[in-house]
Order: C-alpha cells, then structure tokens, then sequence
C-alpha cells in the first residue's frame, strides 16, 4: 500500500508538472495564407508589350487639297525612321516631284538649327531614300509616301542634346506648310535625311475621305 501510495504521488507530481494553465497555453501555429492570385485585366497591355498605334480620325482638308501625317517612328540601336504620308483630300489630281521640305520645331514653334538633306545623308541604308525623284501623280484619297530618318547618338557630350516637338512640312518647295507633332530625338547629331515622295507599293487601295472644311 505504502508503494501505491508513493506511484500515486509520482503520478500526481508529474501531471502537475506537466500541465499548464489555459490562459498560458500556447496555442497552435495559424496555417500560411492562401497564396494571392492576381487576375489580370484584359484590356491592360502584358508588361513589356509595346503600344500600338491607335488610329485617328483623318484632319480636315485643307485649301491646299492635300493633308500630311506622320506614322509613329521605328527605332532600332539609336537609328530612327518615319514615314510622311500626304493624301490626295482634294476632288483633283494632284502631282508632286522631289523631296518634302522638312524643318523641325521645338516646343515654342520656333525651327531648331538641323541639317535637313536629301537622301539617307550617310545615317543608314534605307529603301527610296536614295532613289532618284519621280513624278507622283495622285487621284482623290489616293496617299504618296516620303520618309525621314535620324540618329538619336550623342557624339559629343558638351554639346545639348536635340529634342524637337514637331516637324515643319511643305510637300514641295513653295507649297503651303503643315505642322505634323512628333518627338524628333536627335541627340546632338544635328541632322536628318529625307527621302523623295514615292507611291509604295503596298498601299494602291484608298484612304478614308477626310472631313471637307466648310
């Protein structure tokens, strides 16, 4: 009896021992949150995507029967090219010859000192930048295409770097100018090439009619 009564109080000493009470429990580990799953909105562009043109509703045509538009620039290694395209808003025929006078504009409005040349002017090796001019005879919303091409390097790092607004455009010597937005980052190369108006080949179908000014 006396060694049932000395196992009894081994037991009782070691559940006192061993237990704890509720308020210092410690409780068990909360189980990790559910992942987050991120739904991707349809109409965002994936990262890393680059924007696509949206297209615009065609200017109204001036007095002159013909608009100008610049497509958005290629870029590739500092090289930039951009294509003007003049469209026949007129009810005539309407013929050119030669290169489209260029100039480009800071933000003021004012022409930026840049060399503008006929022809790649040695920035690159580009298609009918240095083809001969040809007589471009366009028929209502018929559209010709000329092409501007720069680099955007910085040669010399004391010299400020060139960022023009727009361009300045008359589609022959004499005729009246069009102002075309576009950023033109010339870095301080301080030249651009422009080729001769030509018909490309992949546009013989017409151009949206333009709203007709009153």
């Amino acid at each position: 009896m006396a060694a049932l009564g000395v196992t009894a109080g081994l037991l009782g000493l070691l559940t006192a021992c061993g237990s704890k009470p509720a308020s210092e429990a410690v409780a068990a580990p909360a189980p990790p949150p559910a992942p987050h799953v991120e739904t991707l909105d349809p109409s965002q562009r994936p990262y890393g995507d680059l924007p696509t043109a949206t297209p615009s509703a065609p200017p109204t045509c001036p007095e002159s029967g013909v608009y100008v538009q610049a497509e958005e620039p290629s870029a590739a290694m500092g090289l930039r090219a951009m294509s003007l395209k003049l469209t026949n808003c007129g009810k005539r025929t309407y013929t050119l010859k030669g290169y489209p006078t260029v100039r480009v504009l800071d933000e003021g409005g004012k022409p930026l000192d840049v060399q503008v040349s006929h022809g790649s002017a040695g920035i690159a090796t580009l298609d009918n930048f240095d083809a001969p001019p040809r007589q471009v005879t366009l028929r209502p919303q018929e559209t010709a295409v000329a092409g501007v091409v720069w680099r955007n390097t910085v040669t010399d790092p004391t010299v400020p770097a060139v960022n023009g607004k727009a361009l300045d455009v008359a589609p022959s010597e004499g005729s009246p100018r069009q102002t075309v937005a576009e950023l033109i980052d010339l870095g301080n190369t301080g030249k651009l090439g422009v080729s001769p108006w030509y018909i490309p080949k992949e546009t013989s179908t017409k151009t949206p009619a333009p709203r007709r000014s009153a």
